[in-house]
């Protein structure tokens, strides 16, 4: 019978040999993990306080009125060069994202970061 396949059995020593490498790699992402889980939330906290007094500072009314004029600028050329206007409010929200967006994303990536890693330390 051609097409038939046979699994083979693996010898003992060799399952052994499987179950105790991935013991070990288990082993070693528990210690990343745990490693990981220790460092970030410092690292966060670090990062954090100065994002937030980032955003509580206010701009002055001509920074503010330049801000407007990079963006409005930015938008008009790239109309101007052909591009579509929905794609080009998409590049400029892109380019002109706001602190506060900012320090949101960052911590949304970090809580997910954490449910991925207890995910896999239920396991």
């Amino acid at each position: 019978m051609e097409g038939e396949r046979k699994e083979v059995e693996l010898p003992e020593t060799e399952k052994k040999r499987k179950m105790e490498h991935y013991n070990e790699d288990v082993e070693e992402l528990r210690e990343v993990l745990k490693t990981v889980r220790e460092e970030v939330p410092g690292l966060l906290r670090d990062i954090v306080g100065p994002l937030k007094e980032l955003i509580g500072t206010s701009l002055t009314e001509e920074q503010a009125r330049e801000r407007a004029r990079a963006i409005a600028t930015f938008y008009k050329e790239l109309v101007a060069a052909g591009m579509k206007e929905d794609v080009a409010i998409e590049l400029v929200k892109n380019q002109f994202i706001s602190p506060a967006e900012l320090i949101r994303n960052a911590l949304g990536q970090a809580g997910k970061i954490r449910r991925e890693e207890e995910k896999i330390l239920e396991k």
